[in-house]
């Protein structure tokens, strides 16, 4: 159906550039429009096909069926204290944001399709609260006071599914969820699965997903005058590659005040932060962690401490040693958001909330010089596609072990994922992001067509989501080219310490599959 729902999409393509030039020609400067301007994967123009499928918006429906009510069910979520709004939004606070209210507008029509109520608790469950959250359902499941639906941060529910404490979602009797439709990414049930279990999901349900999607954005007016080859053209070509991108920044460092330290004035070729980096390696194809063998759920990828990686640790930290770029270190006094969105560097890469509009962690919102996006590079040119990483503060949508209708939280989860595939996403992606990447409407099309590839090759790993229970094992190869040391040894002295914390994690999560 994806297949489908994609193709469908680009035979309309022309029809809706046109339609969606023509509400933005209307739309003052700083404003929003959601006229004829939603598209995401599986989206048809109505006037090109009467598809039953697909909803008079030119969207694609779940399969939910037609009949299927619980009028009167009171639906109870318990969800982290997300960095953007994701859950509950009062009918007080409509009004003030384009998402927030597609937000309130899909979990209204959710209510109104199954006939049910939604009760929303809210708890802080970030990285720093996270063992916070997990005893709080714990003491629920004790207490046999069960949620139907918990959606909380990436690595805790992660920590939950370790404990027990939520439901196998591949053996929940008369399951709704309906993996195959696009609302759901085509990488999740291969990425997220351990042996034939699926603890959470996540897609077009989670705003702060599409949020916190990696890339690379770079400065247009710096590179031209550079006269330094397009990199769109490069995506297009398969030659934008981490050897390219080094290439690129070559030699552009400029230090404005002789300080011989990164400081308000210098310019650099890249910039990013520490954790940012983790990019490179997932964008590069390689897994933290693969299935295991036996009775162990979970192994070591292979990848950890290949050849492949020993290389882009080397590759990186000499990078990192020759002087053009910025990596902002643990505790950095300097900003990387602030010297790109100063027009000090060429390249940057962060997550795409940075330009978007709506919120104040927007960097670029105020940027006067015109910018693109890419998608993080290819390792090199043998590889087929471009790999899109996740930063951890998106949420994973679960179901607490002991709720009571397994069965109707499914089908509440599949109607909220629909519903935001035809509603928050679109105003997201579309209308806040997409449309915004570059000041110049000239390049606007090549900046939406770069998101498309970005939002399209999302990936998933498992060593990310366990990070807390195996001492952080995504952070250590980056921070090996950080601080200028060879992966080769490096990775082999901690190995045998992270199997010792895999180990404990597969005995868990074997009493919990049981």
């Amino acid at each position: 159906m994806k297949i489908y729902a994609k193709v469908i999409s680009l035979l309309c393509a022309l029809l809706m550039i046109l339609s969606c030039f023509a509400a933005c020609a209307d739309t003052a400067e700083g404003e929003t429009t959601t006229e004829g301007g939603a598209s995401t994967s599986g989206n048809v123009e109505p006037s090109v096909t009467t598809d039953p499928n697909y909803d008079e918006d030119g969207y694609l429906k779940s399969k939910l069926p037609e009949d299927l009510k619980y009028t009167g069910e009171t639906i109870s979520i318990l969800n982290w204290k997300a960095e953007r709004p994701e859950f509950e939004i009062l009918e007080s606070e409509i009004g003030l944001d384009l998402v927030q209210d597609k937000i309130y507008e899909r979990n209204i029509a959710a209510e109104g399709r199954l006939g049910i109520t939604f009760e929303w608790t809210e708890k802080d469950g970030n990285s720093n609260t996270l063992s916070d959250f997990v005893n709080h359902v714990q003491n629920c499941y004790e207490s046999g006071d069960y949620y139907d639906i918990i959606a909380t941060y990436s690595r805790t529910a992660a920590s939950l599914s370790a404990k027990g404490l939520l439901e196998d979602l591949n053996r929940i009797e008369n399951s709704y969820l309906d993996l195959s439709m696009p609302w759901w990414p085509e990488t999740m049930l291969e990425t997220c699965s351990m042996k034939d279990s699926l603890f959470f999901v996540s897609g077009d349900i989670s705003t702060n997903l599409l949020h916190m999607m990696y890339a690379i954005y770079y400065n247009i007016d710096m590179l031209e005058n550079l006269n330094l080859e397009d990199p769109v053209k490069m995506v297009d070509n398969k030659t934008w590659t981490i050897d390219a991108l080094i290439e690129m920044t070559a030699d552009l460092y400029q230090d404005a005040d002789n300080s011989t330290k990164p400081s308000d004035d210098d310019i650099f070729g890249f910039t990013s932060n520490y954790f940012h980096l983790e990019a490179f390696y997932s964008g590069s194809g390689m897994k933290l962690l693969e299935p295991g063998d036996g009775n162990n759920v979970l192994a070591i990828s292979e990848d950890y401490t290949s050849t492949k990686a020993v290389d882009l640790v080397d590759k990186l930290r000499a990078w990192f040693e020759q002087g053009d770029t910025y990596i902002n270190p643990p505790g950095g006094s300097l900003a990387n958001d602030t010297v790109f969105a100063d027009g000090r560097a060429l390249f940057t890469q962060n997550r795409v909330y940075i330009a978007d509009t709506q919120y104040n962690k927007g960097m670029l919102r105020n940027a006067e010089w015109e910018y693109g996006i890419l998608p993080n590079p290819l390792y090199d040119k043998s590889q087929e596609d471009y790999i899109t990483l996740l930063g951890n503060p998106f949420t994973l949508w679960c179901i607490m072990s002991g709720a009571r209708n397994p069965s109707m939280s499914s089908a509440v989860i599949e109607c909220l994922a629909s519903e935001g595939y035809r509603k928050t996403s679109p105003a997201l992606f579309e209308n806040n992001m997409k449309y915004r990447y570059t000041p110049d409407s000239s390049n606007k099309g090549d900046g939406a067509r770069m998101f498309d590839i970005i939002r399209d090759n999302i990936s998933f790993d498992l060593g990310r989501m366990f990070a807390a229970e195996l001492d952080y094992i995504s952070e250590k190869p980056l921070r090996a080219a950080l601080n200028n040391q060879s992966w080769a040894s490096t990775g082999k002295q901690i190995k045998g310490g992270l199997n010792k914390r895999l180990k404990s994690l597969n005995d868990s999560l074997a009493s919990a599959f049981d």
